[in-house]
C-alpha cells in the first residue's frame, strides 16, 4: 500500500504541475496516463465502470468525476485531480485542487478551508476514535466558511478492491464505527459555494453543483495505526 499510495502521489503532483493556462485536461490525462504506465502501474479509473480516461478532472462547478476533455483551462478556474493507480496487487488513491492563473478570493478561500477540512478530519484519527468523528470536523469547517460539505459521494476503504467499507461520510452523521489499527481508508471532503446538491450529467459520471457553485476536493489515503496515523499518499 505504501508503495502505491507513494506513486499516487507523485502522480498527482505531475498532474498539478502540468495543468496551466491553455492546457487541456485531455493533454494532462495522456501525461497522467504515461507516467502510470512507466512506473509498471494501471491507472485505476481506466474502464472502471466504463470511466473512459485516466484520471478524473474537474473543473469550477464540477464537484466529482468530471472527464478529461479539449476545453483548455483558463485563467481563474479551479481544477480538481483525483489520481488512482494500481500497483502491487493494491490501489493507491489521492485528489488535490489547485488554482489556475488568477483566481479570486472566494476560489481562493474554498481551496483552502477544503484543504484544511481533510488536514483537521486526519488530525483525529486514531485507535478508539469514532469514525463520525471525521463527518463532524468536515461540516464545522464547512460551515465557519459558508461553504457546503457534499453529502452524496464520501471516503472509502482501498487496498486490493479499488472501494470497500468503510464509507466516510464528510458530514455530521451518526455512523459509530470505532477505527481499530490497521483500518486503511480514504477522506476525500468535497467543499462547495451554495447548496451541496447535485446532478449528474449524461455520461453517467460527470457531477456538478445544481446551484453552479464552485466545488473542491482534497484526498489522502491514511492508515490506522496504533499509535495514531500514518498518511499514505505522501511522496
Amino acid at each position: 500500500m505504501r508503495a502505491s499510495c507513494k506513486l499516487a502521489r507523485q502522480i498527482l503532483d505531475i498532474a498539478c504541475d502540468s495543468a496551466e493556462v491553455g492546457v487541456s485536461t485531455n493533454e494532462i490525462d495522456e501525461i497522467v496516463h504515461e507516467a502510470i504506465l512507466k512506473a509498471g502501474a494501471y491507472p485505476s479509473p481506466l474502464n472502471y465502470s466504463k470511466f473512459p480516461k485516466s484520471v478524473c478532472s474537474s473543473v469550477n462547478e464540477v464537484i466529482c468525476h468530471g472527464i478529461p476533455d479539449a476545453r483548455k483551462l483558463q485563467d481563474g478556474d479551479i481544477v480538481s485531480f483525483d489520481v488512482s493507480n494500481y500497483l502491487l496487487g493494491v490501489h493507491g488513491d489521492n485528489c488535490g485542487t489547485i488554482a489556475i492563473g488568477n483566481v479570486d478570493e472566494g476560489g481562493k478561500q474554498l481551496i483552502a478551508a477544503t484543504q484544511q477540512a481533510l488536514d483537521e478530519a486526519i488530525a483525529v484519527c486514531a485507535p478508539g476514535q469514532c469514525l463520525s468523528k471525521i463527518g463532524e470536523i468536515i461540516h464545522e469547517i464547512a460551515d465557519a466558511n459558508g461553504l457546503s460539505s457534499v453529502q452524496k459521494y464520501c471516503g472509502h476503504g482501498v487496498g486490493e478492491d479499488f472501494h470497500g467499507l468503510p464509507y466516510v461520510k464528510h458530514f455530521r452523521n451518526n455512523d459509530f464505527l470505532t477505527l481499530r489499527e490497521g483500518m486503511i481508508f480514504t477522506i476525500e471532503p468535497m467543499l462547495v459555494e451554495g447548496h451541496h446538491a447535485s446532478t449528474t450529467w449524461n455520461d453517467n459520471w460527470t457531477v456538478t453543483t445544481l446551484d453552479g457553485g464552485r466545488a473542491a476536493q482534497f484526498e489522502h489515503t491514511i492508515l490506522i495505526t496504533a499509535n495514531g496515523h500514518e498518511i499514505l499518499t505522501v511522496a
